[in-house]
């Protein structure tokens, strides 16, 4: 980008863009019209006579010697008009590509330039989970949760159906009401009697105590996994929350820094489009030149549009 500022004057002197195409038009029409010149240039004259007459008709006339003697200045304006058109035309690609670049500036590259930091973007961090929780108590905590989880799933598996308990309830439950059952038929007849080895109440005593020491072991274990859960939620929340003030933070900044950008773009491609091309000192001669032929073919336009019709 730097490389393309020497084209243009620091003066704030010189040609815009279309003044510049225009005279690089200009020097090319006077290119044409010295190699037409050159093109044309003949050593001798032609002239034609009949056999038997005196009469010679000239039918064209060669060079004289002062044209001869103008090739190498017409070479050497040639030359020079030739470098002024490279120059003006590399000058409008140079402006051209200058604001094509700034408009195509990125974020990153504006950043870097203008000493700004982007900041990075929020990332969300994942909040707390159960297992984290549980290895946070403390020994006693941690090992009083596994004592209640281990006692309720013992208790639990006792007093529900399946469990040894539970079933040897319902078993006897059943022989009470159904003392005897009769196997067999006549002689080979077998009669089973079935008699309770301990007291139906002490059996309900135990069980609805298991059932209560259960209830409370669950009890006690909810309450910690209570805990767990509203630790790991209020975590869940807190997290999401913090992320949400962080994106809402970054994109605000996120947004200043590409205003900043777009505006530095408007003004950056402006003091592009307003800077005049400079014309170096080797090449005034010819600018000066073909100006006045622009100049030149103005007036004589107007001179012909003047006269009476």
């Amino acid at each position: 980008m730097k490389k393309d500022l020497i084209f243009f004057a620091s003066d704030g002197k010189g040609l815009t863009s279309t003044s510049a195409n225009h005279i690089a038009n200009m020097a090319k029409e006077m290119i044409r019209t010295l190699e037409t010149e050159l093109q044309g240039m003949v050593f001798y004259s032609t002239e034609v006579a009949l056999i038997g007459n005196d009469n010679i008709n000239t039918l064209s006339i060669g060079s004289d010697d002062s044209t001869v003697k103008a090739t190498a200045d017409k070479l050497f304006r040639i030359a020079r008009a030739k470098s002024l058109i490279a120059w003006l035309r590399e000058a409008i690609k140079a402006k051209e590509r200058l604001i094509k670049e700034t408009e195509a500036l990125t974020i990153q590259d504006f950043a870097k330039s203008a000493g700004i930091e982007i900041p990075e973007a929020p990332k969300y961090s994942e909040p707390l989970t159960e297992d984290e929780y549980y290895a946070s108590l403390s020994l006693q905590e941690r090992n009083r949760y596994y004592e209640l989880e281990t006692l309720a799933a013992v208790l639990g598996k006792e007093i529900h159906p399946g469990g040894s308990f539970a079933d040897a309830r319902d078993n006897l439950a059943r022989r009470m009401a159904n003392p005897h059952d009769v196997k067999g038929d006549g002689r080979d007849t077998l009669i089973y009697s079935y008699r309770p080895t301990v007291s139906a109440d002490v059996v309900e005593s135990v069980y609805f105590d298991l059932q209560k020491l259960y209830r409370e072991a669950q009890a006690k274990l909810n309450a910690i996994k209570y805990e767990c859960e509203k630790a790991v939620r209020e975590a869940g929340i807190r997290a999401q929350t913090e992320f949400t003030k962080a994106t809402e933070a970054w994109n605000a900044r996120m947004e200043d820094i590409r205003n900043r950008r777009a505006e530095y773009i408007r003004k950056k491609t402006k003091e592009y489009g307003d800077m005049k091309i400079t014309i170096p000192y080797s090449l005034d001669g010819i600018y000066t030149e073909v100006s006045r032929l622009g100049k030149e073919g103005e007036d004589n336009q107007q001179s012909k549009e003047d006269q009476p019709s």
